[in-house]
């Protein structure tokens, strides 16, 4: 499930919508004009490692998802008004044994709509809920190209947070040393890869199941600059020096 990344590169939680059947695509458009009104069609839940987004109309079917994803989940949990499927992603190509896992949790109800959206701690990590929801929000005022199918947010629509990103020291402390560590213009890259715990939908799917979470510090103070991340169908990018740049000093 994809919009694409903005021209401006400040797209911060997007899907790609390219090659969508029709069906797929309306809904995928229905959920994001709900976003231009948030508070009276999401509820945002946060607890100390958890963040959950709360769908009070729910549009998006579990279909949806196997379609988008190409991913079976990688387990699924029965509740009383429905069901809840998780994607499990353990960290590859790592010292720590065993890696970090990262977990997504979808609760579907009885229509089969989704209407829960759970992000795991060790993701928060990488993207603070803060920082998470503000990109979440920032969804409602982006702009539909039609002929391309792509969702293009402006920078000045973006919404300030006033918290600090992430920092080196932490990342590492969670995740330990990436698969990769390079430098790219002028900033510290660490590339961390996941793959997930699910059976593709077809054997032609199996790249599907490896993630890759890329992290861009500054060399000096150690702070995250960026984070681009790809769990099979969702894209998920964060500037955090557009999110910061008017409510933080310096």
């Amino acid at each position: 499930m994809r919009f694409t990344k903005s021209l401006f590169h400040t797209l911060l939680f997007s899907f790609f919508l390219f090659t969508l059947s029709g069906c797929v695509y309306l809904r995928l458009l229905e959920a994001k004009n709900q976003l231009a009104d948030f508070e009276r069609n999401f509820r945002v839940q946060i607890t100390e490692d958890h963040f959950r987004l709360n769908f009070l109309k729910p549009v998006l079917l579990s279909e949806d998802f196997l379609y988008l994803t190409k991913l079976h989940p990688s387990r699924v949990e029965e509740l009383p008004q429905g069901y809840r499927w998780y994607l499990d992603f353990r960290q590859m190509n790592t010292r720590a044994q065993p890696g970090k896992s990262i977990v997504f949790g979808m609760t579907f109800n009885r229509e089969n709509r989704l209407s829960r959206w759970d992000f795991s701690p060790v993701f928060l990590e990488m993207a603070p809920a803060t920082f998470l929801e503000a990109s979440i929000r920032s969804l409602g005022k982006g702009k539909v190209d039609e002929g391309h199918r792509q969702l293009k947010v402006d920078p000045e629509d973006l919404p300030k947070v006033s918290a600090a990103p992430p920092n080196r020291k932490k990342i590492l402390e969670v995740l330990g040393p990436p698969a990769e560590q390079s430098v790219k213009d002028g900033m510290t890259l660490y590339v961390y890869r996941f793959k997930a715990e699910a059976i593709p939908v077809g054997e032609e799917n199996e790249k599907r199941r490896v993630a890759e979470a890329k992290l861009y510090f500054n060399p000096i103070t150690d702070e995250l600059i960026k984070m681009s991340s790809r769990f099979v169908g969702l894209k998920i990018a964060i500037d955090y020096r557009r999110l910061a740049q008017s409510s933080r000093p310096g």
